[in-house]
């Protein structure tokens, strides 16, 4: 029996090569999508994890300030429930400017440390040094060195409270404490000179931050809860706080959300897949049922045909899906190395049996599953039946668009005929372009977003973002603030400023507060409102979470010893702080501290790029108040650039991949119609057709089946997109998002589609003009 599948099997591979090829094609590319995706999976996860590990990443980290610090505070953090070891470093920790980071300025909370400084804990790994020794250097994390584009060797300068220090960069460390620019706080590490003379100018700046290590099992939440509560018990104040898991998230955010896209990429065109071989199997039974039924005459059981049917596919999906893995590898480096930069720590990605065998056992399975049940009709062939041509129940069809009572010409009723007689092929043609239409709306709309519209996107990902931010000092700014009023490029300033440190109910968070913020614009309230009195407050999405919190509860809000009642009228989010934030009026503040905290002027521009020219003016007439400046436009438009250099690689992927895949289902469904029809195409040729004409009718006959496939998949994305995006941009925070759906972008894009399926159709169907009529006839 096996000798009769494999000679039969064979047979339907010899015969029927090209199909197949296209076949194994399209499962080539779900497998390099799928295995790219569950590579990721595997590895990102226990790669930060290794890291950690291997440099002795604390579990929870705590900054104070140094004249804060005591005996007695170090004593009672490592006598806490749950924690095995303590380690505490001194630094300096000063909101800084980094200039001409990536051709604009960079604003962050830097906390500069000693780089020959013992450590047990959050320990160094260098990655690149300078050959000699520096005079005056820094050792910078890896993600301001290489997504700053700040070589070994180059200059950094830090605008810290208005006072610029300018360092060669004598290496690169890769480090597990800070990492990346999501946190807005992150390590710089200086040699003992440069350090002490740092010091030695903003000596109030002096922090020390303990580092803990829990035990296994031990939720580093509560950790951290007993921890601050301690410092505040022993009089000090939190500066800045994070657990071990906060920064895994912060760190590994982007891999997650690019693994979904590609896995939710591969199950489109696994589906894809699917749909195409049911059909082959189906067509191959009609094309094959005399030669089935004499087989079935001559002994052949309905098994060892079934098996024979299936066995190519099977062995195609087999060697396609060990191929596509395969290849996956040649695209891995490249990917793990954007990656790597966003997450601030370099992963090595080798070769995985599990994501191997997964993808292919994964192909294969469904591929021999969807292909035996279309296969099983097979049982039902009677020999004889079989042998006239007809399958169970028959084979007569109904005479679609009779010519003699139907409208119109003559060209176009045969068209209409052929699309009629063709339903298999114009389900197929259906599914899969509805299916592929998703993956083209799915970019169109992200093109509008990210290229067209770009601030959609950043709004999103950002907290507030004006055009221009002035740091002032701690003296009236009445008078700078006015003038900023008064200039005609400017639409609007406000006071906002952004307090770490603060507590809800126990829970650290940052407070953003601001004076007024139905002026802000970037509304970040997803649900209620946000706050309009000294009364009020919003809470960010993780801290509603982990503490139950609904809108109308009242929570406690504390900034170091002072503790006022809030009641919660919204909830809002943050990307940027994983959801641990809270908003605040600036007289709900002061009910905190006297300071309001609004010693930030976030400066809102006619034209966002009159942001320079305002600086400079603006540093002339006020040197003594202005503490620093940033060109915040410019900030978010180099950004904008980074996004849309990925975007437009994503659209360029999926706008290849569905024009492949559309190829391959077009010649499959073609050479099945050219083959099913070749007779009829004889005669028309015979009776006076040219070979353009049936060229014509060919193409045209798939357009009204790819034109309501695609149309309609194009209009109902005005209900999915929204869905996608919300479950997308839901799983880094965004509760929330800007992106908009026009109606005009997606049919856009869904004409380009159809153009190109027509295009295609037309290539395709060239071999019915080249073949003459007698050889359509009789081959």
């Amino acid at each position: 029996m096996m000798r009769q599948v494999i000679h039969l099997a064979f047979h339907y591979f010899r015969k029927d090569k090209r199909q197949y090829l296209s076949f194994g094609i399209i499962l080539l590319i779900t497998a390099l999508i799928l295995h790219l995706s569950l590579v990721l999976t595997l590895r990102v996860d226990p790669a930060y994890d290794e890291k950690a590990a291997a440099l002795h990443t604390s579990d929870v980290d705590v900054l104070i300030p140094a004249a804060m610090d005591s005996d007695r505070l170090e004593e009672g953090l490592s006598r806490l429930d749950g924690v095995t070891e303590l380690e505490k470093q001194h630094g300096v920790m000063l909101p800084a400017v980094i200039k001409d980071f990536r051709g604009t300025d960079f604003r962050l909370n830097l906390i500069f440390y000693r780089y020959d400084a013992s450590r047990r804990l959050n320990m160094l790994e260098v990655m690149e040094e300078s050959g000699g020794s520096v005079r005056n250097g820094v050792y910078l994390p890896l993600y301001i060195a290489e997504f700053g584009e700040f070589p070994v060797g180059s200059e950094i300068t830090f605008d810290c409270d208005g006072t610029l220090y300018t360092y060669t960069v004598a290496g690169v460390v890769q480090e597990m404490q800070y990492g990346n620019a999501s946190a807005e706080t992150m390590g710089i590490y200086l040699p003992s000179m440069p350090y002490q003379s740092l010091l030695a100018c903003h000596p109030a700046a002096e922090a020390v931050g303990y580092s803990l290590v829990t035990e296994d099992g031990a939720d580093n939440r509560t950790v951290l809860s007993k921890a601050t509560g301690t410092v505040e018990d022993n009089g000090g104040t939190v500066l800045y706080s994070v657990t071990n898991e906060s920064r895994k998230q912060s760190r590994t955010m982007v891999s997650g959300l690019l693994t979904v896209i590609l896995a939710a990429f591969a199950a489109v065109v696994l589906l894809v897949s699917v749909f195409l071989c049911r059909f082959r199997i189906r067509n191959t039974v009609d094309e094959e049922m005399a030669q089935m039924g004499v087989l079935k005459a001559m002994g052949f059981t309905s098994r060892t045909i079934i098996a024979a049917t299936v066995l190519p596919y099977v062995l195609t999906a087999l060697a396609g899906s060990v191929i596509g893995a395969g290849m996956s590898y040649r695209v891995l480096p490249g990917l793990v190395d954007m990656l790597a930069l966003q997450a601030g720590f370099r992963f090595a990605v080798g070769f995985r049996w599990d994501a191997l065998l997964l993808t292919v056992g994964l192909l294969t399975a469904v591929t021999f599953v969807f292909t035996f049940l279309a296969a099983g009709r097979i049982r039902k062939l009677l020999p004889i039946m079989a042998i006239r041509g007809i399958a169970e129940g028959g084979n007569i069809r109904k005479n679609a668009f009779p010519m003699d009572r139907t409208p119109g010409g003559i060209e176009f009723l045969l068209m209409l005929k052929q699309m009629a007689s063709s339903a298999k092929q114009n389900a197929l043609l259906f599914v899969v372009l509805f299916v592929m239409t998703v993956l083209v709306v799915f970019s169109g709309n992200l093109f509008y977003n990210v290229i067209v519209k770009p601030d959609h996107f950043t709004l999103t990902l950002s907290e507030e973002t004006p055009d221009v931010i002035f740091t002032v000092s701690a003296g009236d700014m009445a008078a700078f603030r006015k003038d900023l009023n008064s200039r005609e490029e400017v639409t609007k300033v406000l006071a906002y400023a952004v307090q770490r440190g603060v507590k809800v109910n126990d829970e650290n968070v940052t407070a953003f507060v601001c004076e007024d913020f139905s002026q802000t614009r970037n509304d970040l309230c997803y649900e209620g409102r946000n706050p309009e009195n000294p009364m009020e407050a919003a809470v960010g999405s993780a801290v509603a979470q982990a503490s139950g919190i609904k809108i109308g509860d009242t929570v406690e809000v504390s900034d170091g010893d002072a503790t006022a009642s809030f009641r919660v009228v919204g909830l809002v989010q943050s990307v940027n702080c994983q959801g641990e934030i809270c908003e605040l009026t600036d007289g709900g503040f002061s009910r905190l501290s006297e300071d309001t905290g609004s010693r930030s002027l976030y400066v809102y521009l006619k034209d966002s790029d009159g942001g320079d020219n305002l600086i400079r003016q603006a540093e002339t007439a006020y040197p003594d108040e202005i503490v620093s400046s940033v060109n915040y436009a410019r900030t978010r438009s180099e950004a904008q650039g980074l996004y849309a250099v990925v975007v437009n690689a994503v659209i360029l992927v999926i706008f290849l991949v569905t024009g492949l895949i559309v190829l391959l289902i077009l010649f499959v469904i073609i050479k099945s119609i050219i083959v099913q029809r070749r007779q009829e195409f004889g005669i028309y040729k015979a009776i006076g057709y040219s070979g353009r004409q049936l060229v014509m009718q060919l193409a045209g006959s798939l357009m009204p089946v790819s034109i309501a496939a695609v149309m309609s998949s194009a209009l109902l994305g005005l209900v999915y997109v929204p869905t996608m995006n919300r479950a997308i941009f839901g799983m880094i925070g965004a509760m929330k998002n800007h992106m908009q759906v026009p109606a005009g972008v997606l049919l856009v894009f869904a004409s380009a589609e159809i153009a190109g399926t027509f295009f295609i159709s037309l290539l395709l169907a060239g071999p019915v003009r080249k073949t003459e009529a007698y050889s359509l006839i009789k081959e």
